[in-house]
């Protein structure tokens, strides 16, 4: 191509002194050589651009195949990469596990067929009891039947409820799946001594050991169970789990309106139990069945009515002869996880779910302790049946909220005894024993992080046998005679600095009548009084 240029430029030169040159005698074969020339040039120039164009053309040609070769080059190197990467995962990692936070910390393989969650929850709580005058047990109850009451008209002080730690996930497959929890307890060695010389048992009172002084901070388990998913709808799950029976005890501490469940719920609900429950839902209803060692005996406090605390208990210590607990939820609208809690945040989905449960039990005492009859009750019929009833109502609309609940428990408790009775162990005849208790309670947003709630608790207990000669003797007769209903008031505010993740709870509630030995729990801050008790909780909440 340079030759060819260099060609054209030369004739074109020379082209053009000659066209300079005046015409001489020579003039026409000069002419014919100019116009010879011309012809020449415009057959070069034609046979230059066919040249070009094959240049250009053979030059796409091989670039193409170059670039098809280099991307070729490459991917081949990018797979062997990608797997001597994969290689040295695996062999550095097992299976390539991965770990982080999805709403809680988390460590799962890459598969997914291995999952573990880590979890906790703080409480921390400030709380004040002020009792208007000391209870009193009856007067027919003498001796050392009878239980000398808290005499402190006033207690305050910090106090940490629930400290909880918690792992869950699956193993093998997302349907097999379990959970494990624990709560560090406030067991200490105080509170109940027992008196000598006729004088009656003294409750409520501190008086520390000064060789153990306090035991809290010991770790007890609470949930530990395996649950199989056996198709989309239905599972079973057998081990340590709470029993499908009130609602308010099934929604989690970390999840309450209140500082603390009603007392309603913590008396005439199950808690805890040891068994297999089998599920079934669907996108309107759920129903769980458990056949288990019964529910946690706290009808009456202290006084065993029924005689079952299932928690923790090894199989030879279980007071149980059989145990059975259903529950039915239908939900109307709404989705199933926004009932997991009972606030209803500005925004959130509206919905309602109501429900039904029935638990039926027999136990006996002298199964477990070596137990005589006390005074009126007759030998060898120990047995107690527990039937226990309960219904609710929860309703969210998105910035307010209502929960109702009703509970009815029937005993027909031939084997009563005080659970801390160490002079001697005897059940007494208590007869039939009657719970009757309801709550209903509500809450408002005024702003996105602030929510007012209120609650109403009635509770009423009765004995047929609560009175008698034989019972009167007795020291669980202090927790059965005499007790009329009980009317308690609760009013606070949530503030959800961060949700329920970080959240500052505080409540203040009036007893409308006596705080009477059945019904009162010291550990939310209620404890035996006559009327117009009054109790003020501060807490605030850290989940993790």
């Amino acid at each position: 191509m340079i030759v060819i240029s260099l060609s054209l430029a030369a004739t074109l030169a020379s082209a053009s002194v000659v066209a300079q040159t005046p015409p001489t005698a020579g003039t026409d074969a000069t002419s014919r050589q100019i116009d010879d020339m011309a012809r020449r040039l415009e057959a070069l120039e034609r046979r230059n651009a066919d040249l070009q164009g094959q240049v250009v053309e053979l030059k796409a040609q091989a670039g193409d195949q170059w670039l098809t070769e280099e991307r070729a080059s490459e991917v081949r190197e990018l797979v062997q990469d990608v797997l001597a990467d994969s290689a040295t995962r695996t062999s550095l990692q097992g299976s390539g596990a991965t770990a982080g936070w999805d709403n809680g910390f988390f460590l799962a393989s890459a598969d997914n067929r291995f999952r573990v969650e880590f979890g906790g929850l703080i409480q921390t709580r400030w709380m004040l009891s002020a009792q208007a005058g000391k209870y009193q047990s009856p007067t027919s109850i003498s001796g050392p039947a009878r239980i000398n009451w808290d005499p402190v008209p006033t207690r305050y002080g910090f106090d940490l409820q629930n400290m909880e730690l918690w792992a869950q996930g699956h193993v093998i497959s997302p349907d097999i799946q379990y959970m494990v929890k624990g709560i560090f307890n406030q067991s200490q060695d105080l509170g109940v001594q027992v008196a000598q010389n006729q004088t009656g048992l003294e409750l409520n009172t501190p008086k520390p050991s000064f060789i153990t002084e306090s035991t809290s901070g010991t770790i007890q388990l609470l949930d530990a169970w395996v649950r199989v998913n056996l198709t989309d709808d239905w599972s079973v799950r057998m081990g340590q789990f709470r029993a499908p029976f009130g609602r308010e005890f099934l929604v989690l501490e970390q999840y309450q309106m209140a500082v603390d469940r009603s007392l309603v719920s913590l008396h005439y609900g199950m808690g805890y139990t040891q068994g297999v429950e089998l599920e079934w839902i669907s996108n309107e209803a759920r129903w769980r069945f458990s056949v288990n060692d019964g529910g946690m005996d706290n009808i009456a406090g202290p006084a065993q009515v029924v005689g079952s605390q299932p928690l923790n208990s090894p199989w030879y210590a279980q007071e149980a002869i059989w145990g059975i607990t259903t529950r039915f939820d239908w939900k109307g609208e709404g989705g199933w996880s926004q009932f997991d809690q009972f606030t209803s945040p500005d925004g959130t989905e509206p919905g309602w779910l109501w429900g039904v449960a029935i638990n039926a039990q027999q136990t006996d005492p002298t199964h477990i302790m070596s137990m005589e009859a006390g005074p009126g009750a007759t030998a060898g019929a120990s047995k107690n049946t527990w039937i226990g009833f309960t219904t609710d109502l929860t309703v969210q609309y998105g910035g307010a909220s209502l929960y109702a609940a009703a509970y009815y428990d029937f005993v027909d408790s031939n084997a009563a005894y005080f659970v801390n009775n160490v002079n001697n162990q005897r059940y007494g005849d208590a007869g039939h024993v009657n719970a009757l208790g309801f709550v209903v309670q509500g809450s408002y947003y005024i702003a996105p992080k602030w929510e007012v709630f209120g609650r109403y608790e009635y509770m009423h207990t009765t004995s047929s046998n609560s009175g008698t000669t034989g019972m009167e003797q007795m020291i669980v007769d202090n927790y059965l005679l005499d007790q009329h209903h009980m009317d308690l008031v609760t009013l606070g505010v949530n503030f959800y600095i961060d949700g329920q993740d970080v959240k500052f709870t505080g409540d203040m509630g009036w007893s409308l009548t006596p705080v009477y030995p059945s019904y009162a729990v010291p550990a939310t801050g209620w404890r035996v009084s006559q009327a117009d008790e009054f109790v003020m909780r501060a807490q605030m909440q850290l989940l993790f």
